[in-house]
């Protein structure tokens, strides 16, 4: 900033020299009586030259720090956005329309970006140093008034400008929606399924409908800018006629003999100055810019707001819990926006070291339930408990960290396996004996040896030297991760859908292994494969948001209900495939 500033001054100061210049030529030329010595004027020549040469480095200068500055912005943008989106426990706030959109205005689009209005913002100092400094030039070398005059349009017509910018705003604060519907679209194409995409031939379809979407969003705002086109023209023509009208009164006075020649050359830069300082465009980058950032300011609040936080109110150790059990009394759970109930009035136990397997058709609410167990979001009705302590009131970010789960989606990072692994616990990052123990009860140490790289292999093969696994190894890469947490401490192992990548067999074998591993903790299988959770301690059936079976595998067979029913039809796809000469494994894949 102070660079931009340094420029206008020494703008300013070629100005001044250029007119002492021309009005000291004739007088030194014609060697008349009190002009300038030839070596006065040849050090102001100098002087002139030196400024100018200063003014012309200023610029290189001012773009290399604005580089650095907008590298530092850009760095502190996506700080200010992350950090308040990723520190809450829970996770309902993510889906909440409201935080989404205040998230998507924070952003920037079409013009909007912080980064791009702050960077304006130098610019915009020195034309008001360029406004000032030329208006006292303007006042002193030949009338007040008229610099008076030149500031008040120039002022004037900015702060119209502005008024139009404010309007533009509110339109673009009006249909983020669209802007994120057209970022979905986007991440759609380029990460998220580009194989359907192929295989379905959807390349036309997704580029016309992001065009679309993007268009909708965006058309309301030019639109609007359309409109302030004309207005700008106007204004832009006020301004010029008030420039001219000034500059027409110095040429009247230098006719009439009223102004020498040296306030001539020095007064008609200055006013030519202070119309380019007129910087209309920066102070509408600068707001455009300032309505992002303070949508980044409103952020945190938004979701503070929408969204409080848990307050932990016990001072129970959470690092040894769960000591007894973790209880769903009469919970009921509906997602936010939604008005139906994913779990009513579910009772359920999970005790310290048994396992548990919970099983039902989908859209029952098994992973509905995990959230809930790990704090990500809070039950509609009823409470959970840990040895009796309400949940709500246990340090949530401790409590997660009892926690170690391998979901269904369960994260692929593009980093290295030994990242991918001890991410589970990155607290013990360094502990090497923890890491090849969990590989060789994983069995992916075998995967690792094979690997170019061994552990420091990235696994994305869009990186130089990186790899991508198969399904089933990517499995065994985060039951690892999930076996290191519970190395480190956690005491609640959640194995949703742990191993769907495997076929039947291979899955059963490796909960069977994991729970041997874990027989320390309280462990929660949820699976479609009964062959998996037929070992359990206890089964429980899900259903119509509640439990509505609960007991051993034989006890619950002996019992005829839903468990039995989804049971036998499994085995009797089993049965039907060995008839017919299939893979076993394949018999059980419900």
């Amino acid at each position: 900033m102070g660079l931009a500033v340094l420029g206008s001054v020494l703008g300013m100061a070629v100005t001044l020299l250029t007119g002492q210049v021309v009005g000291a030529v004739p007088g030194v030329i014609d060697d008349a009586p009190g002009a300038m010595s030839l070596t006065g004027f040849s050090w102001l020549l100098g002087a002139l030259l030196l400024v100018f040469v200063l003014e012309s480095l200023t610029p290189a200068i001012h773009q290399v720090a604005s580089l650095i500055m907008d590298a530092a912005l850009v760095r502190q943008i996506g700080t200010g956005i992350t950090e308040p989106l990723l520190q809450p426990s829970g996770i309902a706030h993510l889906e909440d329309t409201v935080v989404l959109d205040v998230q998507e205005r924070a952003k920037g689009k079409g013009g909007f970006h912080l980064a791009q209005g702050l960077g304006n913002l130098p610019w915009l100092l020195a034309s008001r140093v360029t406004l000032v400094g030329s208006a006292v030039i303007v006042g002193v070398m030949f009338s007040w008034p008229v610099a008076a005059m030149l500031v008040a349009v120039t002022l004037l017509l900015e702060w119209y400008g502005g008024r139009l910018i404010e309007r533009e705003i509110d339109v673009w604060w009006g249909n983020t929606e669209e802007q994120r519907r057209a970022d979905y679209l986007f991440d759609l194409g380029m990460r998220d399924a580009p194989k359907e995409l192929r295989v379905f031939g959807l390349h036309d379809w997704l580029v016309q409908r992001y065009i679309r979407e993007w268009t909708t969003g965006f058309r309301p705002v030019w639109n609007r800018r359309r409109k302030n086109v004309k207005w700008s023209i106007l204004t832009g023509g006020l301004h010029l006629a008030a420039n001219g009208l000034a500059i027409l009164l110095v040429g009247r006075a230098a006719l009439a003999g009223e102004l020498p020649l040296t306030e001539v050359a020095t007064t008609v830069p200055a006013i030519l100055a202070i119309g380019v300082s007129m910087n209309g465009y920066g102070v509408v980058q600068v707001r455009r810019g300032l309505s992002a950032y303070r949508a980044m300011e409103k952020l945190p609040g938004t979701i503070s707001e929408r969204h409080p936080e848990p307050v932990a109110t016990s001072r129970h150790r959470v690092e040894t819990m769960p000591a007894r059990e973790v209880r769903f009394e009469n919970v009921s759970f509906r997602y936010p926006g939604s008005d139906v109930d994913v779990l009513r009035d579910l009772d359920l136990t999970i005790r310290a070291h048994e396992a548990l397997a919970l099983v039902g058709v989908n859209g029952a609410g098994k992973s509905t339930l995990v959230k809930l167990l790990a704090g990500a979001y809070q039950p509609t009705e009823g409470r959970i408990t840990v040895d009796g302590v309400d949940l709500s009131e246990l340090d949530q970010a401790a409590w997660q960290r009892r926690i170690a789960a391998i979901v269904q989606d369960f994260l692929r990072f593009p980093l290295s396996v030994t990242d991918n692994v001890v991410f589970g616990a990155v607290e013990r990052a360094d502990d090497q004996v923890a890491l090849a123990k969990v590989a060789r009860e994983s069995g992916i140490d075998q995967v690792v040896r094979r690997l170019p790289a061994a552990w420091d292999t990235v696994l994305d093969k869009t990186f130089d030297g990186g790899v991508d696994l198969s399904g089933g190894e990517w499995q065994r890469v985060a039951l690892a991760r999930a076996l290191f947490a519970v190395h480190a401490g956690a005491g609640v192992l959640v194995l949703d859908e742990p191993a769907a990548a495997l076929d039947v067999r291979a899955e059963a074998e490796l909960v069977e292994r994991y729970l041997e591993l874990t027989s320390g903790v309280a462990s929660l299988i949820i699976s479609h494969r009964f062959s998996v959770v037929r070992n359990a301690d206890r089964i429980c059936v899900l259903a119509d948001g509640r439990i509505t079976e609960d007991g051993t595998h034989e006890q619950l067979l002996d019992k005829g209900g839903t468990y039995a029913t989804m049971f036998r039809l499994q085995a009797e796809r089993y049965v039907t495939s060995e008839a017919r000469g299939r893979p076993e494994g394949d018999a059980f894949d419900a």
